[in-house]
């Protein structure tokens, strides 16, 4: 049993009601309301204030404790999720104003409290309880132990105790990273002596149920793993290494990048399948398949935008010429199929994998088209196009890797309809993002060049056309400060950001197309992602 903790002399924060029987009555409600919807972790700010609102309006006593209810709405959500996750893969964080503040003789570390359970407050006995369970408990009041324990895989869910403010502050980190969590509220908010609803805590630590959670995937450890694939003997393994032209394009599969497609394919497998249930070898094979068609393409692209360098290294034309590596790129879409046909994945699939390629394949080169065919006519283009160009260049990639670990992980139409729509906000997001970029350093800002589709020179056209034309033909020509002086002027007409604010509404865009997505896995995996990605 739980140490009795009155309530005396705190200062009350009035939207949190001061009895456990109110909580309990609320959170009964809340119950009873969400238990007529379809709803499926993580929600979106805006999810859980709809949520609140209607709420709301079937229950007006309540509107006073919006804050309250969004807390409880989202411990609805992700409740059937951390009862699945087994207890020594939880965290229980609580916070040191719990202690007694006048008498307690407990020492602070690093990590936090160290608490002597000394009797005084109800830490003690709640960090007891817990830890018999399997818990992890930190006492503290950062998140940086939290972080670091989620970071390294060990744990898999958070339960927190904390005040109302201090939730609201870290929902965003919750959502960006999609981690499991529940919220129990203090029932004071003054930092001194606090008091949680005890017997709301003692029914949540212990929920366990059945609920089929493959676990959080470790994005950092699959990158890792993703490495020593285009590790050169890795790479050898694969293609050979006898034939010069062979060598030139391992070379160039080893050579930097995030590695991004074959991590969401990667990952998107994993999400779907327990690691037992994927063949390494299909796996591996695929993933470098999807490899190969991008780099095949920044190789044209590269030519196609006369840059000279790539990587922080001088392109592949630059290093050797271009019939060289126009060969070397059409060698790496063959690799690319090769790869398809070879992966062991079954007929089947095989067919459905071909089937994506060549859609993808397509699409891209319909994508680069429209920008080819725009710079023959040296004129700027509009704000919709350009979006439109960032969608067609960007998004098909991103689709093809998605659909590539839908295939693998036996995913249904609605799946593959859900990335379709997934990739083209995040195509565009990530192309504005990379925009900006382009436009974050005036002293190095070599990556800057007239003859790429550009949001903020879309921008700034729409608001002074012949200005803007002036700056472009500068920068073609090569004049000195060209660059510079264009990027101060973007930033003085504030176009870099409304670019932002346009980065910020397809990346909500992104996860908002994710509503729909029933399975749990899928939509933590591609919720963080997406966050990962446009950071």
């Amino acid at each position: 049993m739980f140490l009795n903790t009155e309530i005396k002399d705190l200062k009350i924060e009035n939207n949190v009601p001061q009895k456990s029987e109110e909580l309990r009555m609320m959170r009964f409600l809340i119950d009873i309301f969400l238990s007529k919807k379809n709803i499926t972790p993580p929600l979106l700010k805006e999810d859980v204030l709809s949520l609140s609102a209607e709420f709301i309006k079937e229950h007006h006593d309540y509107e006073k404790y919006q804050k309250l209810l969004a807390v409880i709405i989202n411990n609805y959500a992700w409740k059937p999720v951390v009862s699945g996750i087994p207890y020594n893969r939880r965290i229980l964080l609580l916070p040191q104003c719990m202690k007694n503040m006048t008498d307690c003789p407990a020492e602070t570390d690093e990590l936090g409290l160290i608490c002597e359970e000394c009797g005084l407050c109800s830490i003690g006995e709640i960090k007891n309880q817990a830890e018999k369970l399997g818990y992890h408990v930190i006492v503290s009041e950062g998140t940086t132990a939290v972080k670091l324990l989620l970071s390294s895989g060990q744990v898999e869910c958070v339960i927190g105790v904390g005040c109302l403010e201090s939730f609201e502050r870290s929902f965003p980190l919750t959502v960006k990273e999609a981690v499991p969590s529940l919220a129990i509220p203090l029932f004071n908010y003054d930092c001194k002596n606090s008091v949680v609803d005890l017997e709301w805590l003692k029914e949540i630590l212990p929920v366990k149920n059945d609920f089929q959670w493959n676990g959080w995937v470790n994005l950092d450890n699959t990158r890792s793993k993703i490495q020593s694939w285009f590790k050169l003997t890795s790479l050898e393994e694969l293609f050979g290494n006898s034939v010069e032209s062979v060598n030139i394009a391992n070379n160039w599969l080893t050579k930097g990048g995030k590695r991004w497609r074959p991590l969401i394919m990667v990952s998107l497998c994993q999400a779907l399948c327990s690691d037992k249930q994927l063949n390494s070898d299909t796996i591996r094979k695929l993933a470098v398949s999807v490899e190969c068609f991008h780099k095949a393409s920044l190789v044209h692209d590269d030519i196609a935008d006369n840059d000279s360098v790539r990587y922080g290294k001088p392109t592949l034309h630059e290093e050797y010429d271009i019939p060289v590596a126009l060969n070397t790129g059409d060698l790496l879409t063959g690799y690319g199929y090769q790869m398809i046909a070879g992966s062991g994945a079954g007929d089947e699939k095989i067919t459905k994998l071909l089937s994506i390629a060549t859609k993808g394949h397509s699409d891209l080169c319909l994508g680069q088209g429209e920008e080819l065919l725009w710079r023959n006519k040296s004129s700027v283009l509009s704000t919709e196009k350009v979006l439109k160009i960032f969608s067609d260049k960007t998004s098909p990639a991103f689709e093809v890797a998605l659909k590539f670990g839908a295939v693998i992980g036996g995913a249904g139409q609605q799946l593959m309809d859900i990335l379709g729509d997934y990739s083209k906000t995040l195509g565009i997001a990530y192309q504005i993002k990379d925009d900006l970029e382009d436009f974050s350093d005036e002293k190095n800002s070599s990556d800057l060049n007239a003859y790429h589709p550009s949001l903020i020179t879309a921008i700034l056209n729409e608001k002074m056309p012949a200005k803007t034309n002036e700056y472009m033909i500068a920068i073609q020509k090569g004049e000195k400060n060209s660059v510079a002086e264009f990027i101060s002027w973007a930033k003085e007409q504030r176009a870099i950001d409304e670019a932002g604010a346009m980065l910020e509404y397809y990346k909500q865009q992104t996860l908002e197309v994710l509503v729909g997505l029933e399975n749990v896995n899928v939509k933590v995996l591609l919720y963080r992602l997406a966050n990962r990605i446009l950071s």
